[in-house]
């Protein structure tokens, strides 16, 4: 069985397959992810589609007790591909 990912944008239907190996061309990938210099990850794709992990403390389940919570954010700028 092979290794790897595939991450298909659901907006566009485009794909990304991810597998061990040198990356010859990852300037030119149609959907690219990773981490900025403040620790957020993001992904986006070619279409204009882009989500950023944003995360914050909110109130926990225990009284004084908080709970670090994290989503992704649709960071697209309301562009339509």
């Amino acid at each position: 069985m092979e290794s790897g990912f595939v991450i298909r944008c659901l907006r566009c239907g485009g794909e990304h397959r991810v597998v061990p190996g040198r990356r010859d061309n990852y300037r030119n990938e149609r959907i690219v992810f990773g981490t900025d210099n403040y620790g957020a990850d993001q992904i986006s794709c070619e279409c204009g589609q882009a989500l950023e992990e944003h995360g914050c403390y909110e109130k926990g389940p225990e009284p004084g007790e908080r709970e670090f919570v994290v989503e992704w954010r649709d960071i697209s700028g309301g562009s339509r591909g």
